[in-house]
């Protein structure tokens, strides 16, 4: 579906932006130079080539961190174990960014026009497009997905928001079979961004619909359906599934893209998903050749740079990741009691102390990012201080001196002025009611870059006297703990970054569902928040990019002194892919690694 931000779980180091960007002309993307790589041993991407003509057959297998997707269906699709196979397997989008220029291009629609006043886009598809069981793909699948699915208050997704332009709903209406008009209240910035949507088909589900009502749609294409039989508008259907092992892909034999020479795409007859608990035993399978792609951590650096020529593979300098790895903290109040079933929330003394100004300075005063570079990364990163890439036009260059640095001592003065002491001499502060300050920090278990980090945290917390548990669980449980439960203190996570932060209606907004410290709120319940509601209108409903650059520094300029989070660092990204494999350009961008360019990737 449309690719707003998401959880992310990135392979290198991190919850996978599953979505990307901004609208119009607003942006001038650059085509990356031929440089030369930050060590020996890797090449850095040339984008400049375009696609390489390649040749017919061959297999990839692919390794995915976790146990599999939680659904099939692309509008209920939350997390990247799922949306990897949704959004980007199975689906195209009507719009997307070029792989190479990340420019906008066309995709299932041919080409587009917006109106002098800047409100309506119109959208003219392509007339060759078709699911993958033989039905066309229309514009009137995209109206009845947005308008009767998307739209519908019943349907459990966490997409609506990004369709939302001055506090309305825009409004899809297909004028004939392959005319699509997106209409918005004011101008946006952000037009091609929600028309970089997939459809669901509308023969399928309608018709399921009126027979069984909207819930039915809740219970379509879960994981224990067969999810060989859902239609696909993308690259690749389905062709087997074993739960918590791997999922299998074959070519759609009616995608409509073809190389230069008019070879159908995709060029390879399988691609498989490999579950891998962790990124270690991903390491192990790539050097034992059962996966042929893998995103080199910062410490497999040596190991892989010496077996490189033997093992048959390269390493590629992919760029500094755009994906953002913070910690945030749980405000959001438990109203109905701890004694109530439903959405738990957070109870005192814990909303008490998360909901302190002080406390979270001090908290962002023990993140040492240099050492995470170092011990973690081992080199390959760079200090981060906010949601924006540094390559984006929106990047306040401000960040870097306004963010609180690692500064431990700072910590402990702040903590003293508070009066969150030790009373009791047992090296635990207490609060002013004498309950010890105890908190737990949760991440997902087996991305141990992640993994080290809460431990490192933990450790410095300890050192102040704040007791800090460091608790990895399950990804797809600490997504239902971030959008449904609520049950949670801190956690370590990731959204995926993009070229524009439009992307991130979802997440910045107060009414946001993936507005971590409390989402969906009716209004926003702190002045900053509002600030930020404010602020956010002013980037993005407009296409003046003096207006719209002043709007997202203020809204960086907003979470850097309120710190509902705190960054940690962005690695450099790396990649080693099977030497036999064509067209591999891949971009810091998710969605844009392997999977993104997966039709084009060839055995030579």
């Amino acid at each position: 579906m449309n690719k707003l931000l998401v959880l992310l779980l990135i392979l290198a180091a991190a919850f996978s932006l599953v979505l990307v960007s901004c609208g119009g002309e607003a942006e001038e993307a650059q085509v990356e130079e031929t440089a030369e790589a930050v060590a020996p041993g890797l090449t850095v991407i040339n984008r400049n080539s375009g696609w390489e003509v390649g040749q017919k057959g061959g297999e990839l297998v692919l390794g995915q961190l976790g146990s599999g997707p939680k659904s099939f269906n692309p509008v209920l699709a939350e997390e990247t174990s799922s949306t990897d196979i949704t959004d980007y397997m199975i689906s195209d989008a009507l719009v997307q960014r070029d792989q190479h220029t990340l420019e906008w291009a066309p995709a299932l629609a041919e080409s587009w026009e917006i109106s002098d006043d800047e409100k309506v886009l119109t959208l003219t598809l392509r007339d060759d497009i078709f699911w993958s069981d033989g039905e066309p793909i229309t514009a009137e699948d995209f109206e009845y997905t947005i308008n009767n699915i998307i739209y519908d208050e019943g349907v459990q997704t966490s997409t609506r928001d990004s369709y939302t332009v001055g506090g309305e709903l825009t409004e899809w209406v297909a004028l004939d079979e392959r005319t699509l008009q997106i209409s918005a209240v004011e101008v946006y910035a952000g037009l091609l961004n929600i028309a970089n949507s997939s459809a669901v088909p509308k023969h399928i589900v309608e018709p399921l619909i009126e027979e069984n009502g909207i819930e039915a749609f809740n219970n379509l294409w879960g994981i224990d359906a067969d999810p060989t039989t859902i239609p696909s508008s993308g690259p690749w259907v389905i062709s087997e599934y074993i739960a918590n092992q791997r999922i299998s892909f074959e070519p759609n034999p009616y995608y409509y893209k073809t190389d230069a020479e008019g070879t159908q795409l995709p060029y390879l007859e399988q691609i498989t998903f490999l579950f891998t608990p962790d990124t270690d035993t991903m390491l192990q399978q790539f050097l034992a050749g059962t996966v042929d792609v893998y995103a080199v951590r910062g410490e497999d650096y040596s190991v892989l740079v010496e077996e490189k020529e033997n093992l048959g593979f390269e390493m590629y300098e992919v760029g500094a990741s755009t994906s953002t790895n913070f910690i945030t903290f749980n405000q959001n109040p438990d109203e109905d009691g701890p004694e109530n079933d439903g959405d738990a929330g957070l109870t005192e003394p814990k909303l008490t102390w998360l909901s302190n100004q002080s406390f979270r300075e001090a908290m962002a005063h023990l993140v040492d990012r240099q050492t995470y570079i170092n011990n973690i990364a081992f080199g390959f990163g760079y200090p981060q201080y906010s949601f924006v890439p540094r390559f984006s036009p929106y990047y306040w260059e401000g960040a870097d001196e306004a963010a609180l640095k690692y500064d431990p001592i700072a910590a402990a003065e702040l903590l003293d002025s508070i009066d969150y002491i030790d009373r009791d001499g047992d090296g635990v502060r207490e609060d002013p009611e004498g309950n010890p300050i105890a908190l737990n920090l949760a991440t997902n278990s087996g991305n141990r870059v992640r993994e080290d980090i809460i431990t490192a945290f933990a450790q410095e917390a300890a050192n102040v006297g704040i007791q800090i548990t460091p608790r990895p669980v399950d990804f797809n449980e600490l997504v239902n703990q971030l959008v449904a439960t609520y049950d949670w203190d801190m956690i370590l996570i990731g959204l995926t970054g993009s070229v524009d932060p439009i992307s991130g209606a979802n997440v910045y907004p107060s009414y946001g569902n993936l507005h971590m410290i409390e989402p969906n709120q009716e209004s926003p319940r702190r002045d900053w928040e509002a600030r930020v509601d404010e602020a956010w209108k002013e980037a993005n409903e407009t296409t003046d990019e003096a207006q719209r650059k002043s709007g997202w520094e203020k809204i960086q300029r907003e979470w850097l002194e309120n710190l509902p989070w705190v960054f940690t660092y962005n690695p450099l990204l790396m990649s080693a892919y099977d030497a036999d494999l064509g067209n591999v350009f891949p971009q810091p961008i998710n969605g844009y690694g392997a999977i993104g360019i997966s039709e084009y990737l060839y055995r030579k």
